[in-house]
């Protein structure tokens, strides 16, 4: 082989080798960003929901998917807003679990950070019925009511998929709560829980 031709086959390998990691740069960044499908949660506390709620607490709801990724970065989130907010918020985290899944299935450490937060209650959400009584879809999904069973907030509390850090969803829920007054939402950042689709077809 040619001086030349080995010159010019290790520039087309370079080439090729830089638009790989440039089209794996940007569906990354694509996944990262894009949101899931947002809740269509209750104005109101729904009526069928098992979720306690104690007369004089705000109730904080957040739904996840124990084998998302995602999933760490919006506890860990939870957590920060838990540093933040008054002790009369009630944090809940609903834990989805298929109803045919193998014992244990949900015990990852998503479930375990979760259980380590403050004052939470962790349940299990079976087949995601909770995760459909309060309109969620989406892994990360956050939900504030207040003492009237008023829904003050709705969306994510994460910047992007997976990324932990201050961002307009933390800052809502901890600000709202804070103050006892102000709605906001946030897009949410997770994996699939259930889709729209699935639902109506029920």
């Amino acid at each position: 082989m040619s001086r030349s031709i080995l010159s010019a086959a290790l520039v087309l390998a370079a080439m090729v080798w830089a638009g790989t990691v440039a089209a794996a740069y940007r569906a990354i960044r694509q996944f990262e960003t894009t949101p899931g499908f947002a809740a269509n949660a209750p104005a109101s506390w729904p009526a069928r929901s098992v979720v306690p709620r104690s007369e004089g607490e705000w109730s904080l709801v957040m739904l996840v998917h124990p084998h998302c990724s995602c999933s760490r970065a919006s506890v860990q989130e939870l957590a920060a807003i838990l540093d933040e907010t008054p002790s009369s918020v009630r944090p809940t985290v609903l834990v989805f679990r298929p109803g045919d899944a193998q014992a244990g299935w949900e015990q990852t450490e998503v479930y375990r950070s979760a259980s380590r937060l403050p004052h939470a209650r962790v349940l299990i959400d079976t087949d995601g019925r909770e995760a459909e009584r309060f309109g969620g879809f989406t892994s990360g999904q956050t939900l504030l009511y207040d003492d009237r069973g008023s829904l003050r907030f709705a969306g994510g509390v994460t910047s992007l998929r997976g990324h932990a850090g201050a961002n307009r969803g933390r800052r809502d829920v901890i600000d709202i709560a804070s103050s006892r007054s102000g709605q906001g939402s946030h897009p949410v950042f997770g994996c699939a829980i259930s889709t729209p689709k699935e639902r109506t077809m029920k």
